[in-house]
Parts: C-alpha cells; structure tokens; sequence
C-alpha cells in the first residue's frame, strides 16, 4: 500500500460509503444517477485497510468515521471489521451510520453497543406517510421492518435517536400530526423533518404546507411551555433568520475541509453526496489529496449563494440565515454550487414567516434556550448525515444543464 499524502489540518469526519447497494427502492433517491449508470460496487477489506491507513494521517484522533451508501448495512461485514480493526490498532474515533434501519437486528445493535455507534435513522413519520415513498423493489412499503429495526436502535444505542424525514408533496399533509404523535406518544424529540426542493412545489402544495406549520407552531408552543426540548429543523432556521445580522455562508459545509466523502473504492468527495455524481474528485485514500480539494472550498467561497430566480433574494425574509442549501444539490440540478432552486428559497421564506414571531417570543424561554442558543448534540452535522435528498429525472424542475437566469 502506498502512503497518503496528509493536508495540514485534520479532518474532523470520513463519510464513508461502504456500498453503492440498498435493499430499498425508495422513489426520491438521489442515488439513483449511480445506480443507473455504474454498476454496484462495496468496500473490501484491502480498500478498508487503507481507509484506516489514511485516517491514521488525516483524521483527527477524537474524529469520526460515519458510515453511509445506499444502505449501509448492506455491507456489514467491512463495517464490522472496520471498527473492529481500529479499535485493536488504538484509534479512539467514533463511529455512526445513517440508515433506512431495515436491515438492523437485535444482534447488530447489541454489537453496535460495544462499539457506541450514532445512528442517524431514515425514517418519514408514521406508516402511511413513510410507506409512500421509502418501499421495496416489488413497491411495497418498508415501514414495519424499519420501525422494527428503530427499536433495537431505542433499545440498545440511543432512546431517541434522530429521525430523518423527508416531505414531498405529496406527503405534506398530516406531517403536523405525524410529528406530534412521534413527540407525544412515541417520545421521539430529534426530528430531522426536511423537503425535497429538486421537484416543483404548485401553490396547492404550498397553501397545505403553510396550514401544517401553522398547526405545528401551536404544538411547538405547548412543548416549549411543558418543557419538552423538541429539536426542529424548521425552528432552527426561522430562530437563525431572526437572530442573525450577517450571512454564514461562507462556513456553511466542508466542503473537502472538517470532512470528506470516501467511495467505496477509496476516491475522495468534497462530501458524501458528490459520491454519486463521481465528477468532483478530490484525491483519493492511496495518494492523498489533489488540488481540488483547495480550489473546490475556494470556489464556493468567492460569492454568495443566490436564487435560480434572483429577484428573490432581495426582500428575503430568510437572507441573514440563508446558507445556500446543500451545494451538491445545486450542482446537481444547476451544474452551478451557488444556485438555489425556487423551491428551496420560497418554503425557507414560509418558515420564518411562520416561525419568527414565535422564535422572537421564546428567545427567554428555558427549554429554547437548550436547544437553539448552543449547538445540540443531535444537531450537529445534520446535513452532513442526510439520507438521500430526493430527485429523480421526471421529476427535476431544472436539468443540470439549464442555468439559472443571470
């Protein structure tokens, strides 16, 4: 084996795809540009021994390997013997996986035990809801075996783990209860609720929207009164948008800096989302980095993200918080980092104005406080983790190769 070459600041985080495969075909996956035009591939133990090798020179030693892919589970075996093999070399790194939860068993949980696994759970609310989307290759609905493999996951790792939803139009209705049944009854408090923005949103879409996050406010106003320390996406980005004096754009991703994706294969990404278009490569475990790891950070950084509509961006409400979204989906539907869809800025400016009021109100509030003033545990690298951001080619609103107006 070669030598990587090391870069001078440590890495905080290896995003590591074990596999390209999953045992799920879910209808909004981004994976699926890979799946359609490579053919599936998983980590071996010689790529694995090199991943350790070049996390021994690159990563930090309190630093973590997440594990992801289509499903990651579905090569257990090499993270088994990743883990295993680190902890008998000395490395003390944590180690988590984002997955759809269907493959875990009471045994694999018990195993993840011991080696006190994060798990960031893939899972869209209640079963009618999540069964529209997230279903088997013969279409029928993967939400028993989930919700199953989330109570080893309860059980054995974390009682509330966070739940990483994602809404598309067409199971935007009812998310406001979805949401206060998994509060309330089930005592899941980490919700991850996100939207697919590649796709259009009709004003139909909309009006639902805005009725659910109103019946979600009253809600959310309740649990912050009982103190019931709910961590939402939704509040996070209205409390931003109302608290901020400057954009944090400039800091908004690693970008191939705090954190890199690996491939199965060993090639470097500016993160675990470009894995599946295989055309920002930054190096990779055997040599190091290239150039791009540099120049691909510093391209991001030399203007602000903007609209695909920019009028847009001049009242609004959303702009002191506005980060710009996830960069490899703009370059995935734009060809361009900086580019935000339509979407993605009019239900950020529905947000805050939803949420700001009450955001402004709470800022007082204990419980709000907990959560929102200082960075929860639940929520760091949240977009980092993501589960496969939705969009599909029928689907785009705009094809990569349509640019943005200027």
């Amino acid at each position: 084996m070669s030598s990587p070459q090391s870069q001078p600041r440590p890495l905080k985080e290896l995003t590591t795809w074990v596999t390209s495969e999953c045992d799920l075909q879910c209808k909004y996956c981004f994976v699926y540009k890979l799946n359609e035009t490579q053919p599936h591939g998983k980590m071996t133990k010689e790529t694995a021994d090199q991943l350790i090798q070049f996390a021994s020179q690159n990563l930090n030693p309190n630093g973590n390997i997440w594990f992801f892919g289509a499903e990651p589970l579905c090569n257990i075996d090499i993270i088994r013997y990743i883990a295993e093999k680190c902890r008998k070399e000395g490395h003390k790194w944590t180690f988590g996986a984002t997955t759809n939860c269907t493959l875990i068993t009471e045994e694999i949980a018990q195993w993840m035990k011991q080696y006190n696994f994060g798990i960031n759970c893939s899972i869209d609310g209640l079963k009618e809801s999540h069964n529209t989307n997230r279903v088997y290759p013969n279409g029928t609905g993967s939400w028993d075996d989930a919700w199953k493999g989330l109570s080893y996951v309860r059980k054995y790792l974390n009682p509330n783990p966070q739940l990483r939803w994602t809404v598309t139009p067409s199971t935007t209705k009812g998310i406001a209860e979805g949401i206060r049944t998994l509060v309330e009854e089930h005592k899941l408090t980490t919700l991850a609720v996100d939207f697919v923005y590649e796709v259009d949103w009709a004003p139909q879409d909309l009006a639902t929207l805005k009725t659910e996050l109103e019946i979600f406010r009253d809600y959310y106003s309740k649990w912050m009164e009982r103190g019931i320390p709910v961590f939402s996406m939704w509040i996070r980005d209205a409390n931003a948008a109302v608290t901020r004096t400057d954009r944090k754009w400039l800091s908004r991703c690693g970008l191939g800096q705090g954190a890199v994706g690996v491939d199965y294969d060993g090639t470097l990404y500016p993160c675990h989302r470009f894995v599946d278009s295989r055309e920002i490569k930054i190096g990779d475990i055997y040599h190091g980095f290239n150039p791009n790891q540099r120049s691909w950070a510093e391209k991001w950084r030399i203007a602000a993200p903007y609209c695909e509509k920019p009028q847009k961006c001049l009242d609004c409400n959303y702009k002191a918080a506005c980060t710009g979204g996830c960069v490899a989906m703009n370059y995935d539907v734009f060809g361009d980092v900086h580019v935000n869809a339509e979407s993605f800025c009019t239900i950020k400016q529905l947000i805050t104005d939803v949420f700001g009021d009450l955001c402004t109100s709470l800022q007082d509030n204990p419980t709000f406080q907990k959560i929102f003033r200082k960075t929860p545990p639940h929520a760091q690298n949240i977009n980092q983790k993501e589960q496969k951001t939705p969009v599909k080619p029928s689907q785009t609103k705009n094809p990569k190769h349509t640019k943005p107006p200027k």
